[in-house]
C-alpha cells in the first residue's frame, strides 16, 4: 500500500505555503532603498517580520485538521502559536540579510550583487521557519494521539540528496527531525498495523530525469550511483544533515543562547526595535538567552514512553490545549 494521499497533500500545501510567504518578504527585501540600505531595511522589519508570522501560522495550522482527518481526535488540540513561538525568534535571522548585504558592499561587490546576496539568505530563512512551526504543530499533534507509535520522512520531488536518502525512513517520536535550510520535507505519523510505505531513495532517484539527477546528486554521483554504489554511502561522503533542534546537544528546546555582542553590534538593538521582535534576554545577563521551551520529541523523550506524562508537558510546554 502506498502512502495515504492525506501525506503528500499535506506536504506539498506546506511547500506551497513556504514558497508564497518567501516571494512575499523577498518582494519587501527588493523595495530597499540601494542608497540607505539599513534605514529603509530597518523600516520594512515589522512588516517581514509579519509576513513569516502569517506563514508560520498559516502552516501550523493545518496540522490539527490533518491528524483529525488522518487519525482522529487527540488528547488536546495544537497550539500554532505555540508552535510559532517554538521555531524561533526572528531578530537574527531579519537581521542577517542587512548584514550579508553590508559585508558584500564592504568586500567591494557591486550594490546589485550585494542585495542579491541578501536576498537570497531572507528567501532560505523564510522558508525553513514557515517549514519548521509546521512540522513542531505535527510533532506535538502526534504525541497528543496514543495511537500514533512513530513518524516516517515523507520527500517530495524536487528534493536534495540529502533529503532523499532520507526518504520514508520511520523515527521513534523522540527523535530530532532533520533538516537543511529550505527543507520541505514533512511527517507522516505510523500506528501498529499500517502496512503504506514511503517512496525509497532508490524509487525517487528512478524518478528523476538525469538533469534532475545531476543538480541533485553531481555528476560524480550520479555516475557512482550509476554503477552500483549505494546511494546513502555516496551522499553522506558529503556530511551536512544537522538536526531541527540544538542546545548542547543533550536537551532539545528552541532557544540556542544568542549573544548581544560581536557580530550584530550596535545595529541589533535598533532592528530589535524596528522590527518589533524579540531576542530573548533576561534583565540579569543580557548576553543570554532565558526562555526555554522543550521541544515536543524532547518532550517524549523525558516522558521515556509514559504517554500521559508526554501529553501533561505538552500542555504544560503550551503545545496542545
Amino acid at each position: 500500500m502506498s502512502t495515504p494521499p492525506t501525506a503528500q497533500d499535506h506536504q506539498q500545501q506546506r511547500a506551497a505555503t513556504a514558497a508564497t510567504t518567501a516571494a512575499a518578504v523577498r518582494q519587501v527585501w527588493s523595495t530597499v532603498d540601494p542608497d540607505r540600505l539599513e534605514a529603509s531595511w530597518l523600516a520594512r522589519a515589522a512588516l517581514v517580520a509579519e509576513l513569516i508570522r502569517g506563514g508560520q501560522m498559516a502552516a501550523a495550522s493545518t496540522a490539527e485538521p490533518w491528524l483529525v482527518q488522518e487519525i482522529g481526535q487527540g488528547q488536546g488540540v495544537v497550539n500554532p502559536e505555540t508552535a510559532v513561538e517554538a521555531a524561533g525568534d526572528l531578530g537574527i535571522p531579519l537581521l542577517y540579510p542587512l548584514i550579508i548585504a553590508l559585508n558584500r558592499l564592504g568586500r567591494g561587490f557591486t550594490t546589485a550583487m550585494s542585495i542579491l546576496s541578501g536576498a537570497y539568505f531572507l528567501e532560505m530563512v523564510t522558508r525553513s521557519l514557515v517549514a519548521d512551526a509546521g512540522r513542531i504543530a505535527d510533532m506535538a499533534g502526534m504525541i497528543a494521539r496514543p495511537r500514533v507509535v512513530s513518524y516516517v520522512r515523507v520527500v517530495e520531488l524536487p528534493a536534495c540528496a540529502r533529503c532523499i536518502i532520507l526518504a520514508g525512513r520511520e523515527y521513534t517520536l523522540s527523535e530530532g527531525f532533520l533538516r537543511h535550510p529550505r527543507c520541505d520535507c514533512t511527517l507522516a505519523p505510523r500506528r501498529p498495523g499500517d502496512t503504506w510505505q514511503l517512496a525509497s531513495p532508490e524509487s525517487l532517484f528512478e524518478q528523476m530525469t538525469p538533469a534532475q539527477q545531476r543538480r541533485a546528486f553531481g555528476e560524480a554521483a550520479v555516475q557512482a550511483i550509476g554503477e552500483g554504489s549505494d546511494i546513502a554511502q555516496v551522499v553522506n561522503a558529503r556530511r551536512g544533515m544537522t538536526t531541527a533542534t540544538r542546545y548542547r546537544r543533550t536537551v532539545h528546546t528552541t532557544t540556542e543562547g544568542t549573544t548581544r555582542r560581536g557580530l550584530y553590534g550596535s545595529r541589533r538593538a535598533k532592528f530589535e526595535k524596528a522590527a518589533g521582535v524579540r531576542f530573548g534576554t533576561d534583565t540579569k545577563a543580557r548576553n543570554r538567552a532565558t526562555a526555554v521551551r522543550l521541544m515536543p520529541q524532547e518532550i517524549y523523550r523525558l516522558a521515556d514512553g509514559d504517554r500521559e506524562h508526554a501529553i501533561r508537558l505538552l500542555k504544560r510546554n503550551g503545545y496542545i490545549v
